[in-house]
Parts: C-alpha cells; sequence; structure tokens
C-alpha cells in the first residue's frame, strides 16, 4: 500500500463467498482493541511470508486472535467470520486483505539495540502522540489517523528533526567560528 493510501484512510474491498466485504486500515482510536488480537498475528508471522501453509498454521494456534482481528477492521461479527472460516480458501483470502492492508502494523523490524539511558525512560504512546503535537498536528486527527499513517508521519517528524538539529549545529558552528562582521552577514542572510 502506498503512502496516499496509508494518509487518506482508504479501505478494499474483498469479494469472499459472492460478499463484498471491505477491509479498512485500523485507527489509532481503535489501537488498544485491535493490539492486544493482532500483537499475537504479528509475533506469529514475524519475518514470514502470508503464504497458505503460514496462515493455516496461524489461524490453528491463534484462531481467537484472527477471528477478534479481522473483526475490528470489518463489518463482520465474530459469528459471521467463524462460519466464513468453514471455507479456508476464502478466508485464508479475507486474512490476506487484513494483512496486506494493514500492512505498516504487521511488518517485521528487527528491535534496535537500547542504550541503558532508553531503558531506564521508556517512551509511552503519549511521547509519541507529542511529538506529532509539537510537529503541528492535533490530536484528534491523531486519533483519526491510521496506523500506517500515524507511523509515517512520526517518521518523518523526527526526520525533521534531526535536519533541524544538522542545520542548528552548523549555524552554531559557524558563529563559533565568526567574526563579528561575519556572524552578522550570515545572520542576516538566514532572515532572508
Amino acid at each position: 500500500m502506498n503512502d496516499f493510501f496509508l494518509a487518506t484512510n482508504r479501505s478494499i474491498k474483498v469479494s469472499v463467498l459472492n460478499i463484498d466485504i471491505e477491509v479498512r486500515q485500523i485507527q489509532m482510536k481503535e489501537f488498544d482493541i485491535w493490539a492486544t488480537h493482532a500483537e499475537v498475528i504479528k509475533n506469529f508471522i514475524k519475518d514470514r511470508n502470508h503464504s497458505d501453509e503460514i496462515l493455516t498454521e496461524l489461524f490453528t494456534a491463534h484462531g481467537v486472535q484472527v477471528i477478534s482481528t479481522i473483526a475490528c477492521v470489518t463489518d463482520l461479527d465474530n459469528d459471521s467470520l467463524l462460519k466464513l472460516a468453514a471455507n479456508e480458501q476464502e478466508f485464508k483470502q479475507l486474512l490476506k486483505a487484513v494483512l496486506n492492508v494493514n500492512h505498516a502494523y504487521f511488518k517485521y523490524e528487527k528491535p534496535k539495540r537500547r542504550s541503558k539511558k532508553t531503558q531506564t525512560s521508556e517512551a509511552t504512546w503519549f511521547d509519541s502522540f507529542q511529538y506529532l503535537i509539537s510537529a503541528g498536528h492535533l490530536p484528534d486527527n491523531i486519533m483519526n489517523m491510521t496506523y500506517g499513517a500515524f507511523d509515517q508521519y512520526l517518521k518523518s517528524a523526527q526526520k525533521d528533526h534531526k535536519n533541524k538539529l544538522q542545520y542548528l549545529s552548523s549555524v552554531i558552528r559557524s558563529a563559533h567560528h565568526a567574526n563579528a562582521k561575519e556572524f552578522k552577514k550570515f545572520f542576516e542572510e538566514l532572515k532572508g
């Protein structure tokens, strides 16, 4: 799924047993419900592909979580999904659609090494939200973002922050090494 698919909260329709089912992206305001079920699936899949064999193993090992995860992003209830699961191929098609539409959540990223400082002050969701708020996003807008859009906006804000730090570092260095006249000229150029 591309950036515009993520940012505009698009969905796809999957035809299963001649029924069109809309598969949506998970939104941040529903993330707590989603994550309790989907985290099990994410950990099971990790960096494996979404082959029929893997999906069969997944459903066998974690059927309740699979059903609950799909229910979060479709208009189907658990009973309808259980009936649909009787047709294994059609159900796998729906499950693949859920995994693809919500790829931003299910993609596997190797854990980064943490320093001792990071371990003592763990980041929370509030920290991530505050980071986006400081970048100009509104709390209600963040809650209505899809997880994929949230993830990409967060990465973009972090990249912007690093670029600003690099820029400020070069300004500080220039200011430190410039004489008063050169610094005044440099400062006037920054004003535009």
